[in-house]
């Protein structure tokens, strides 16, 4: 088991609270990732990959997967509040859509909510590897996602890698900047960390082999950012505080629909009932899956927290959050309703 220790902004203790050793059991002596938990204003590492090691403030750099189309929602939002973007306007009022005899324009709302009715890359061939060839090989990108479109639907949702692909193509038309200027310029304003949104296959991402079967960079604006566990806390922190939008902004795209799943604006928002917890919590979660990737980022906005997870193992399940026996229950009891220090 790697040695953990408690990261804070500017000092380190030695000694972790109890609540900290509660979320560490709930992991598990074989959790086979990085875990890094926020709370009572200090970053905790509850787990660390080997390279990582101690006194590594930072942590490895990890795919964040559809964690990224969580910034994008929020990149929306800030054009929202900005008065450049309407929710309900068509997105073709942005961005020019090539003509088709099928369907019109999405609105920006569809799009954040997988509402759309665009070309699914999911359902491209298989490459040889098993890999949908828009991720690898075939043809992808905005012209891919937005020729031979279907009609938005105004009921029900359909997962779509494209939707988040058109966002960042709108935010670059709005702007008139590239999405990665934009992002690192916006996670500047706000005091984050500088994040890297390839354009190529990436270096430095751990397990990320050059003979990777998937070119994670085609992603793009639905789940191409890399960074670390640390970076991901420090944008959670950031949209708690208040530094990336308004409150009135922020739960806008934290209002979800019961609906459709408790899904948000590239979120879900729900209320969970937590062991320890006297009444139920209104959790924020991201997850995302790239291969053997999987990524959980989830914001206790009443009790000022985030958790941040990552693993690299096909086998491994994180488990549902509502699922009392899982694995994410089980953390996010400890680390919202643990032991106070």
């Amino acid at each position: 088991m790697n040695p953990v220790h408690v990261l804070g902004d500017e000092e380190r203790v030695d000694e972790p609270p109890p609540f900290m050793s509660e979320a560490i059991a709930a992991l598990g002596e074989d959790f086979p990732g990085e875990a890094m938990l926020y709370r009572e204003g200090m970053n905790y590492w509850l787990r660390t990959a080997e390279s990582c090691g101690d006194g590594h403030a930072q942590g490895n750099i990890w795919p964040w997967a559809s964690v990224t189309k969580q910034v994008i929602a929020t990149l929306v939002m800030q054009e929202v509040e900005r008065g450049r973007v309407a929710l309900d306007a068509l997105a073709v009022s942005y961005l020019p859509f090539p003509a088709s005899p099928d369907a019109g324009s999405p609105t920006v709302r569809q799009l954040l909510r997988h509402q759309s009715g665009l070309r699914n890359p999911d359902d491209t061939p298989d490459d040889a590897n098993g890999i949908p060839d828009f991720y690898s090989t075939g043809d992808h990108g905005v012209d891919w996602c937005l020729a031979d479109r279907g009609e938005a639907v105004a009921e029900g949702w359909t997962y779509n890698n494209c939707d988040y692909i058109v966002l960042g193509a709108l935010l670059e038309a709005v702007t008139g900047q590239p999405l990665a200027g934009l992002v690192n310029a916006r996670f500047r304003e706000a005091g984050l960390p500088q994040m890297q949104l390839p354009a190529r296959r990436p270096r430095g991402v751990r397990h990320y082999a050059p003979d990777f079967p998937i070119d994670i960079s085609r992603f793009g604006a639905s789940g191409a950012l890399l960074g670390s566990l640390h970076d991901m806390i420090a944008f959670d922190r950031a949209l708690l505080d208040g530094r990336l939008l308004s409150g009135e902004s922020r739960e806008l795209m934290w209002d979800s629909d019961p609906q459709m799943g408790y899904m948000a604006l590239g979120q879900w928002v729900y209320e969970l009932p937590l062991d320890g917890c006297d009444t139920p919590t209104r959790i924020v979660e991201r997850r995302g899956d790239i291969g053997a990737y999987e990524v959980r980022n989830f914001i206790v906005p009443e009790r000022d927290i985030a958790l941040a997870m990552v693993v690299h193992d096909a086998d491994f399940s994180f488990g549902e959050p509502w699922d009392t026996g899982g694995m994410s229950h089980s953390v996010l009891s400890a680390a919202v309703c643990g032991a106070r220090a």
